[in-house]
């Protein structure tokens, strides 16, 4: 099977923590059906969109669809099931909290929740030491440099365009895209040419990258107008958890920080959904933009709660919203294929 050609395909991942499950999970379908679609077993996630992008959970997922395997450096190395296993097996260790670490942070209140070790350890062992240079596809992760105060973001486009000073380890990348504030600390993070940068999860200012992307995809391929654009973009989880003004208006600054990180994070994704839809809207291909964002169902919405019990309650909200969703996976599917796109106007 081919990817259609005429189209920029494009692939956006939110934030979100351990509810990078979800994402994954219906990634893990929407490349098993594409197999079979395809007849190829053998076809990944990176070869069914020409720009992946990420933030925080999204841009570590990111970073995961388009490592490259040793043996055949243009192929990606893991598929987007292995990719789901991952998050299962190792997402409990990330957010874990020795009793020697919850003495010397305090319970958070000294240091950041979590130590960064569990997260360079399970990045290592799974990217090893490939430069972002070497990703088999274009791609852009999210990111803020607390010392430049303004946002950063990892790409190829930059790495063509400064060298070594834009390729940084995709170890690093990791760490720095989900370094939110808080949970990890600060990342300090080298380039090829040895300068270094102070980084925070890009969360703080773009949780959904879906804008992002877009603008990437503009300077990569500036001939090409909106209608030959489509996206999928997908999220972590609706939050629907309320706030009622009965407890709110008694908040202080210790209540109010963790409320806050939960409302930035939603509303910037909310309104980066309406700006995609209105900007497809008025390209004429409204249905050329696919926002997925499930029902977390009885999951804990905390993005720290990699507990067995939440795990399989964020697995059983992507599968819920797979076998409820199956005519949209067919939609997404004929739009990769010959002259097919997302709406049927083209």
């Amino acid at each position: 099977m081919d990817i259609n050609p005429e189209k920029v395909h494009l692939l956006t991942l939110d934030g979100g923590g351990i509810r990078g499950i979800i994402p994954a999970s219906i990634l893990a379908h929407l490349e098993t059906r594409m197999q079979v679609a395809g007849k190829n077993p053998e076809l990944r996630i990176a070869d069914c969109f020409d720009l992946i992008a990420g933030t925080s959970t999204g841009g570590i997922l990111t970073c995961l669809y388009l490592t490259p395997d040793e043996n055949n450096p243009g192929r990606p190395k893991y598929t987007a099931t292995q990719i789901r296993n991952f998050y299962r097996e190792y997402g409990p260790s990330l957010f874990h909290k020795s009793l020697g670490y919850k003495i010397i942070s305090g319970l958070g209140l000294f240091r950041s929740r979590y130590s960064e070790k569990a997260l360079y350890s399970f990045s290592r062992k799974l990217m090893g030491n490939t430069y972002s240079s070497e990703v088999v596809k274009d791609f852009l992760v999210t990111s803020y440099d607390l010392s430049m105060r303004k946002a950063l973001f990892f790409s190829k486009y930059n790495i063509r365009k400064h060298g070594k000073a834009a390729d940084y380890k995709l170890v690093d990348i990791a760490r720095a895209t989900s370094a939110a504030p808080t949970y990890f600390s600060p990342a300090r993070i080298f380039a090829g040419d040895a300068t270094s940068r102070h980084l925070v999860d890009g969360g703080v200012f773009a949780n959904n990258p879906s804008m992002c992307a877009y603008v990437e995809g503009v300077k990569l391929w500036p001939e090409k107008p909106i209608r030959d654009y489509c996206m999928l973009s997908v999220g972590t989880g609706k939050v629907i958890r309320p706030y009622k003004w009965e407890k709110t208006h008694k908040f202080g600054f210790l209540q109010w920080l963790q409320p806050i990180i939960d409302i930035l994070s939603s509303s910037v994704a909310e309104t980066v959904d309406f700006q995609m839809q209105q900007l497809f809207g008025a390209g004429g291909v409204p249905e050329s933009y696919i926002r997925i964002e499930p029902p977390l169902l009885s999951a804990d919405p905390r993005m720290d709660n990699a507990s067995e019990k939440n795990i399989e309650a964020l697995e059983e909200a992507a599968r819920y919203f797979i076998e409820n969703n199956e005519p949209l996976f067919d939609r997404i599917i004929e739009s990769m294929i010959g002259n097919q796109c997302l709406s049927s106007e083209c």
